[in-house]
């Protein structure tokens, strides 16, 4: 009976020391600048990849990647465009970043060049049409937050 107090009390402690907090409101928020949904973006061509972060305690990192819908699939809710009919990848275009942001912020507009590659061969002759962007925000206390960006690539000619 003693040890069953005993184990309820230093329960009851510790559950008193533990400060819930509301993941909702910390987590990082994600505003979507340029590319805009619906956007079409263009093989060998250059475009600046833009997001405004905010977060309550500090910024960690963002990581994205480009990957394609020609399934028409979804990753949550999101601004859908008009797609292509659906069809079978052949040969698609995927690539991952990873970028620090400074810790210190509680409000940063995340800015760099990407360029997706040339077409020129067998090689990097991509598939065209409809693609996602997955834009991953992490905070300086690890909470992370989410968002699709859909786009349509062409080639250079188009």
């Amino acid at each position: 009976m003693k040890y069953t107090l005993y184990v309820i009390l230093i329960a009851v402690i510790v559950s008193a020391c533990i400060e819930e907090k509301d993941t909702e409101i910390e987590q990082p928020v994600i505003e979507l600048l340029s590319p805009s949904p619906c956007d079409t973006l263009r093989f060998g061509e250059s475009f600046n990849f833009r997001v405004k972060i905010t977060d309550n305690t500090g910024l960690g990192n963002i990581s994205m990647d480009v990957h394609h819908n020609f399934g028409h699939h979804n990753h949550g809710v999101h601004e859908s465009c008009d797609m292509d009919e659906k069809k079978d990848a052949v040969n698609p275009y995927s690539n991952g970043w990873v970028f620090s942001l400074p810790e210190e912020r509680k409000e940063y507009v995340f800015d760099t060049g990407i360029t997706f590659p040339a077409m020129k061969d067998e090689t990097t002759n991509y598939d065209t049409g409809d693609y996602h962007f997955h834009i991953y925000v992490t905070d300086n206390d690890g909470y992370q937050v989410f968002t699709t960006l859909d786009i349509k690539v062409l080639d250079q000619d188009s």
